[in-house]
């Protein structure tokens, strides 16, 4: 009898040591998981990192020696999706986008990995967008008298001295408008006006040899585009010459044909000769790739200033330049500034001189007016000044990798940025990509302007 109460005692002694155990371990684990934050409680601080508590999927962010970084999540198809977005100093411009974790499904939302999906995000400003969804413009009636009386707005402005050349696209009839004005001490001294097809042949010199024949007995086209020319000589701006419906003026005498292009032409090189910028973001490539190279440049002004310049180039696979030297892909010499420092630099002294003007380019297309750059500018120099020529006319303002005219103004109202690719077949995973990198962006702006 004695035995089995001592068994039961052991019994039950065995089991309360077992249970208490059980309850300890359990505090412990759970102790664990809160101190390495794999529970979603804060992690052990990064170096420069940012405090991003109360920021609704942003779970970590850090100054980097050239930006910022945000680490940023979306729910996507099968999970979220989580992303580090790189950003420049200015908070702006994006540096690139690496993939931190995902759940998406392979050959789907996965693609997001891939290379060449990637590298579109290399040097493109932010907010981003998908096609189809671009912010509306918004036009107001400041706008329409910005747009429509350029040449009151330069009025009060000092001319620059020089040649400037504006022109239309071909149009159907094979023919694109250019308007070449001169300045010589801040004043109109010449302008010239002519239409040119593919092959070089000028409507000028047509209509001068009876090729262009408008009427048997009226002035010639070339008569009436050189009498509208000296019209703006005399008159020092394109405001007499007032337009119907049709484009044609009464203004000029022995003038019948339509003058609103030559119009339009002549306020854009005024408004180059007057310095002045049109708010918006506006993109221009090289005719044709260089080395294996197609070099772009994204030019954004706001409030008429030039305030971001991102000159990069991308080979056949889809691969930045700016990037393959910033990982060591691309490599010019051992101990000098990488490709990217150096276009950086180069943009650098573009927006604190607000032009190109400083930067003298020998034969061999260099300059020593940047310091530490080594490489050929020349490109460089004619991508600004055509991007440059874009933003005088406000005409061409486009996010990148768009080519058709938008209203700058109204861009710029409601944010400029960059249209990106989607991801064939995963449209819920494109939409969270969006996300992560705006949220991202929207955060890191906050953080700079506190």
């Amino acid at each position: 009898m004695k035995d089995n109460r001592l068994k039961g005692i052991i019994a039950l002694a065995v089991v309360t040591v077992l249970a208490f155990g059980a309850v300890y371990g359990s505090k412990a684990l759970t102790n664990n998981k809160s101190n390495n934050g794999t529970n979603g409680d804060v992690e052990t601080p990064v170096e420069g990192g940012i405090d991003v508590s109360g920021f609704e999927g942003i779970t970590a962010a850090r100054e980097t020696d050239d930006g910022y970084a945000v680490t940023a999540q979306a729910k996507g198809f099968a999970g979220n999706v989580t992303l580090e977005v790189s950003f420049t100093e200015d908070g702006k411009t994006i540096n690139g986008v690496t993939v931190v974790s995902h759940s998406e499904t392979p050959g789907y939302g996965a693609n997001m990995e891939n290379d060449d999906y990637l590298a579109q995000f290399n040097g493109i400003t932010a907010p981003v967008w998908l096609p189809g969804n671009a912010p509306a413009a918004t036009e107001t009636e400041e706008t329409v008298e910005e747009t429509t009386e350029t040449t009151e707005e330069t009025a009060d402005v000092e001319l620059k001295d020089g040649t400037y050349t504006a022109e239309t696209e071909y149009a159907d009839n094979g023919f694109k408008d250019v308007v070449t004005v001169t300045i010589a001490n801040g004043a109109i001294t010449e302008v010239t006006w002519d239409a040119v097809k593919e092959d070089g042949s000028k409507k000028s010199v047509m209509s001068a040899n009876g090729e262009y024949v408008m009427t048997d007995d009226g002035p010639t086209w070339d008569e009436q585009a050189k009498a509208v020319a000296a019209f703006v000589v005399e008159n020092q701006n394109t405001e007499a010459i007032d337009l119907d419906e049709a484009g044609k003026t009464d203004s000029v005498a022995g003038v019948s044909i339509s003058v609103n292009g030559f119009v339009s032409l002549v306020e854009q090189c005024l408004a180059q000769a007057s310095g002045l910028l049109k708010d918006g973001v506006y993109t221009v490539e090289a005719d044709a790739p260089s080395n294996g190279y197609l070099y772009s440049l994204t030019l954004k002004v706001e409030n008429g200033a030039i305030t971001s310049v991102v000159w990069d180039a991308a080979n056949e696979l889809g691969e930045y330049k700016s990037y393959l030297s910033s990982v060591g892909e691309y490599v010019m010499t051992d101990d000098g500034p990488t490709w990217k420092e150096q276009a950086d630099a180069l943009a650098a002294f573009v927006i604190e001189n607000q032009s190109t003007e400083g930067i003298s380019v020998d034969e061999n297309g260099k300059t020593d007016s940047v310091a530490s750059v080594s490489i050929s500018v020349d490109g460089f120099v004619d991508l600004t000044e055509k991007a440059l020529k874009l933003a005088a006319s406000g005409e061409g303002s486009a996010n990148e990798g768009e080519t058709e005219e938008v209203d700058t103004e109204g861009t710029a109202s409601a944010g400029a940025g960059t249209e990106i690719d989607a991801i064939s077949g995963a449209t819920v995973t494109s939409n969270a990509i969006v996300e992560v990198i705006n949220n991202a962006y929207e955060f890191i702006s906050a953080y700079i302007a506190q």
